[in-house]
């Protein structure tokens, strides 16, 4: 894309290149693949990919902007809803201090400061035991029995007593 003179593009030809990155844009928005635009465009498929990530890219950046706008608004929105209640929530006003809870929580969430999901997982399963017997046998009671000496292991088995609540009982 350069001119005779230099290798600088000019103005013409980088409006040009702009006009057919969009023209790209729209083409996929439709649903084309990058072959169809590159055969619609008379341009190679890794033109056509280059391009359409670099005007995403340059989509999201001014997004990115926008959104970085909007939260600075919205966190001097929420600034000033909270002084407004703060004095009231530290003299024991209980609607005032749902009020800043409230206000608190949505500054974090704009923040980022509150996961989209739990930073601990905890797997919790439970067995309830109503009828029957159940059986535990331990095979290995010592980590140290790696010689494969059977004195370490236990081989008695003994049935649990049932409660009536289902708790195992020993």
């Amino acid at each position: 894309m350069a001119n005779q003179q230099g290798l600088s593009p000019t103005k013409a030809q980088r409006i040009a290149a702009e006009t057919r990155r969009y023209q790209m844009l729209e083409l996929a928005k439709a649903g084309a693949t990058e072959r169809q635009i590159a055969d619609t465009l008379g341009v190679a498929r890794s033109l056509v990919h280059r391009e359409i990530k670099r005007v995403l890219g340059d989509l999201a950046q001014a997004a990115s902007h926008t959104a970085d706008s909007v939260r600075a608004l919205q966190m001097e929105r929420y600034t000033t809803l909270l002084s407004r209640w703060w004095p009231q929530a530290l003299n024991g006003d209980l609607e005032a201090t749902k009020m800043v809870m409230s206000v608190m929580h949505r500054i974090s969430e704009i923040n980022g400061v509150i996961p989209k999901e739990p930073l601990i997982s905890i797997d919790q399963r439970s067995i309830h035991l109503t009828d029957g017997e159940v059986t535990f046998s331990i095979e290995a009671a010592s980590s140290d029995n790696t010689n494969g000496d059977s004195q370490h292991l236990l081989s008695e088995t003994r049935t649990l007593r049932k409660t009536g609540s289902g708790d195992i009982q020993p």
